[in-house]
């Protein structure tokens, strides 16, 4: 199963590694579009996520290997229902 990286973009539009990997079988076995919404956490009535901007197949010339671009926000009260 292919594997995910995240990074996000910083200042100047540099991408920064996350450090963070996903298994897509935890996005039911497909990888996350440009507008997805991947789950980061959630702790009591609140909770993050990551919206994907963008993302780059064969990333470090492996092909089972995806960066997904993402931006961390915090989850409006109704998507915190769907945790």
């Amino acid at each position: 199963m292919p594997i995910a990286r995240l990074y996000a973009r910083g200042a100047g539009g540099r991408l920064e590694d996350l450090q963070h990997d996903i298994d897509l079988s935890e996005c039911a076995g497909v990888c996350p579009v440009k507008g997805d919404h991947i789950v980061a956490s959630k702790v009591g009535d609140s909770g993050t996520l990551w919206e994907v901007t963008d993302r780059y197949f064969k990333a470090r010339g492996l092909d089972d290997y995806v960066v997904l671009i993402v931006e961390e926000r915090d989850a409006r009260p109704d998507e915190v229902e769907l945790f």
